[in-house]
This record gives structure tokens, C-alpha cells and sequence, in this order.
């Protein structure tokens, strides 16, 4: 169960990406247009009362004149949710992009983000909720849309009014969009021709190094702790295509020979690595010195854990595998190690009813598993999930053995579960279509409610 060239435009864009159906409108316009009388100007604030004066002279000077430009919408659609770029107009104007929308999205993730960590919960879901877009069209949810971020993920509507949430939330929206700003400006100040045809790859990957450079160079200078970046990187690495995007490995390959800058392992490590070197230049104005360049270290080392992440075939197929069989119910709030499913108790007298936990296994190995089952007579239904969504089953009872059939996202099958004599115990297997024995097997044992 397991961007295309626009003509007159020199694009130095964050991410090319082809964003599900539907992305473009997950805010309405009346939301949209709040925001865009709110965040720009914080960001015009930052970007003049901060960013401006740590420059150095001849920095300033190649800068001259690059405007800061927040369209509503990504002017480039395929580059939602990760609309940033910087390019060069026909009359030679040069600006720096981003959109509300990629915005908006950004700052309700690491709102919830904020809540979830500062609640002692779990906090996966934004990731899996960014999977969930990413692999999912709007048309497979109940409203025939997108739903929303904050509801999605159970945020609570006064949220806004916790001071240590709006703190937080704070140093993980505001280091972020900082550290993508000064990327952007970072192609501008070395000139960077955009990402079009005649700019060869391995240039362009190098345009993407120089930008990282200069944004930490300037963070560092502003000793600008750079708090939220790992946050964003994490969310990236859920949306940013990957091998089981494509049909096959040629396909795969195909797309890397034309990528210019598709977020890499070696591109992070490359980012962990110089976040550290900074470390001491980046605590220097904390209060507690060792404390503060601890938490720097802590940020670069998950951005290098980040990077084996990418390398891990098995995890990068879990994405995709987890952003189809994503349902809203899935990212309901939770604690570390919780399965995101709802507890039965266990009906007196009836095999396959109640709350059960185990292992799921396949030829490469096994996961742990939740079962809830519900019976009436002889019909039985229920939810499993094992990390990748949560899937649902219905099936019979007969001669004593539970025959189902199972479906997770895109993807089903049929099973068979038997009971041992004292109901404690389930086992059985899972097959994929019509089969189903061909996947793997079931080892549960029930589950006692407190």
C-alpha cells in the first residue's frame, strides 16, 4: 500500500514545479487582498530598515533601483506555492517577486507549526497536509476544493491572540522569507540571466549557490538568527518532485538533465555547512551565546538530515504514496506517536470490533499499523493507517474470517483477517486490485482502552 520559459522574461525562479490542479485558488481573492495590505509592507519595512543598511557600498550600488514586487497571484503558475524569483523586464527594470498567495501559505504552515510545537503535538502534518496538495486534485474532496490550512490542521481561530504563538510563528515565518529575499537579491546583485534557454545547468546550479551565499552573508552580518529555515526546506522537500513523480527512471533522469535548480542534497548540505561555519556570527547578539549558537547548529544539522532524506529512495516514494492517501481526518492534531484514528472499544463477544495495533509487512519489510474495526452482524467496517494516509475497509465475516476490501488514496486490494481463539489477536494478509494475498501480511494485537 505503500516551468516553463515565459518570453521577455529572464526568470531566476526559487522552484519549477507543476503544482496540482487548484493550487492557484486555494485563498479567494477578498483573503488575499487583506493579506496584501498587511505582509508586503512588513516585508518593504524589513527589507529598508534592515537589509538596506548591512550592505556594502558597492552592494548597494549593483542593487540600485531592484523594486520588490507582490502580485496577488504567481505571475508564473507553475511556480505556486513557491512563487519567488527575481527577473528582468523588457524595459531593463529588474524586480525581486513573490507572491501573497505563496505567502499566505507559508505563514498559515508555520503558524500551525508554531501552535503544534509550542502544544507539545506532533508536528508532521504541515509537511503532510503540503504532500497532500502537491498529489491530490481539488475535485477529490468533498467541496470539490482544496481545504484550508488552519482548519485542515485544527488550528484554533483565536491563535492569533497567543503572544508565545505569534512569537514563534515570528522567527519561523519572518527568517525564512528573509533568507528567500536575499536569495532573490542575490541574482540580482551578481546578475544572474534567469533560468532560459542557452543557460547551461551546471551555471545555473552555480547562480544558486552564490545566491545562498550572499543571503547568509547578509543574515550573518544582521546577526539575523536563521531559526526557521529548516521549517522551510522541510515543506519544500514535500512539494519539490521527486524520482516516483515521474513514470519511470528515464523519465526521472530526463527532467534532472533539464532541471536547473531542483532542490538537492548536495545543495543543502552545502546550506548546512555554511549555516554552521557561521554559527559564532549569528549568536553574537543573543543574551545567551552558547545557547543561541547551539540552536544555529541544531538548525543546520536538520538541514543536513534533510539532505539524507532526499537521498532516501524509500522515503521519497513515501511522500507521494502519503500525499495521495492523505484525507483532511488524517491531520487532525495529535501527539508524537499517536496514530491520527479514532479509538473503539472493544464490543463484548464480537471478533473483528474494537481498536487494534501491529505490524503491516511486504517483501521489503514492515510498518507499524492501527486497525479499528466496527461490526454489525456479520458487516463489518473500519480505518487503518500506517503512516501514509489513513485508509478505510468494509468486508463480511465468514466461517470465521473477515473478508475485505481496502482502499488507501488511489490505491486498493482485498484481505483476509482470522481471529484467534481468545479475539486478542488478528492476522491475515493484504493483496493489491483483486488479489489478496499478493501485497503482504497482518499481525495485530488488540488494543486495551484507558
Amino acid at each position: 500500500m505503500k516551468a516553463g520559459w515565459r518570453a521577455g522574461l529572464a526568470l531566476s525562479c526559487w522552484l519549477l514545479a507543476s503544482p496540482a490542479t487548484g493550487m492557484a485558488t486555494l485563498y479567494d481573492e477578498a483573503t488575499l487582498a487583506y493579506w496584501s495590505r498587511i505582509t508586503p509592507e512588513d516585508i518593504r519595512r524589513v527589507h529598508d530598515e534592515n537589509l538596506v543598511p548591512a550592505l556594502a557600498a558597492d552592494e548597494r550600488v549593483r542593487l540600485a533601483g531592484v523594486e520588490l514586487a507582490f502580485p496577488l497571484r504567481c505571475p508564473v503558475p507553475a511556480s505556486e506555492p513557491f512563487c519567488y524569483y527575481q527577473q528582468t523586464l523588457a524595459d531593463g527594470r529588474r524586480q525581486v517577486v513573490m507572491s501573497v498567495a505563496s505567502l499566505r501559505l507559508f505563514g498559515d504552515l508555520a503558524l500551525a507549526m508554531a501552535w503544534l510545537q509550542l502544544e507539545g503535538l506532533s508536528i508532521e502534518t504541515p509537511a503532510q497536509y503540503l504532500a497532500m496538495l502537491r498529489h491530490r486534485r481539488p475535485e477529490s474532496f468533498p467541496e470539490g476544493r482544496y481545504p484550508l490550512p488552519l482548519a485542515a490542521l485544527g488550528v484554533p481561530d483565536d491563535v492569533r491572540e497567543r503572544k508565545e504563538v505569534m512569537e514563534l510563528h515570528g522567527k519561523i515565518f519572518t527568517s525564512s522569507v528573509v533568507f528567500v529575499l536575499l536569495h532573490e537579491l542575490g541574482h540580482a546583485l551578481h546578475r544572474h540571466p534567469g533560468y532560459g534557454p542557452g543557460v547551461a545547468r551546471e551555471a545555473a546550479r552555480r547562480h544558486e549557490t552564490e545566491a545562498d551565499e550572499f543571503a547568509l552573508d547578509v543574515m550573518a552580518r544582521l546577526a539575523y538568527p536563521p531559526l526557521g529555515m529548516s521549517v522551510f526546506f522541510t515543506l519544500l522537500a514535500h512539494w519539490e518532485p521527486n524520482r516516483w513523480h515521474f513514470a519511470d527512471e528515464a523519465a526521472h533522469r530526463a527532467h534532472l538533465a533539464e532541471a536547473t535548480h531542483p532542490l538537492t542534497s548536495d545543495r543543502l548540505r552545502g546550506l548546512a555547512a555554511a549555516l554552521a561555519e557561521r554559527g559564532d556570527a549569528f549568536a553574537r547578539a543573543e543574551p545567551d551565546f552558547v545557547a543561541a549558537r547551539a540552536r544555529v547548529v541544531g538548525v543546520a544539522d536538520e538541514i543536513g538530515r534533510l539532505a539524507d532524506f532526499l537521498d532516501d529512495r524509500d522515503i521519497q516514494e513515501g511522500i507521494v504514496r502519503l500525499g495521495r492517501a492523505t484525507e483532511p481526518a488524517v491531520l487532525k492534531p495529535r501527539r508524537a506517536g499517536e496514530p491520527p484514528i479514532d479509538r473503539a472499544p472493544p464490543e463484548a463477544g464480537q471478533p473483528f470490533a474494537g481498536t487494534f495495533r501491529g505490524m503491516l509487512g511486504d517483501a521489503s519489510g514492515e510498518l507499524p499499523v492501527w486497525l479499528v474495526l466496527e461490526r454489525q452482524g456479520d458487516r463489518v467496517r473500519g480505518a487503518f493507517t500506517y503512516g501514509l494516509g489513513l485508509g478505510q475497509l468494509e468486508g463480511e465475516v465468514q466461517a470465521g474470517r473477515l473478508h475485505f476490501g481496502w482502499t488507501l488514496g488511489l490505491e486498493q486490494g482485498l484481505g483476509v483477517l482470522e481471529a484467534a481463539a481468545d479475539d486478542a489477536r488478528l492476522h491475515g494478509s493484504w493483496g493489491r486490485e483483486r488479489s489478496a494475498d499478493d501485497g503482504g501480511y497482518w499481525e495485530l494485537w488488540r488494543e486495551e482502552l484507558e
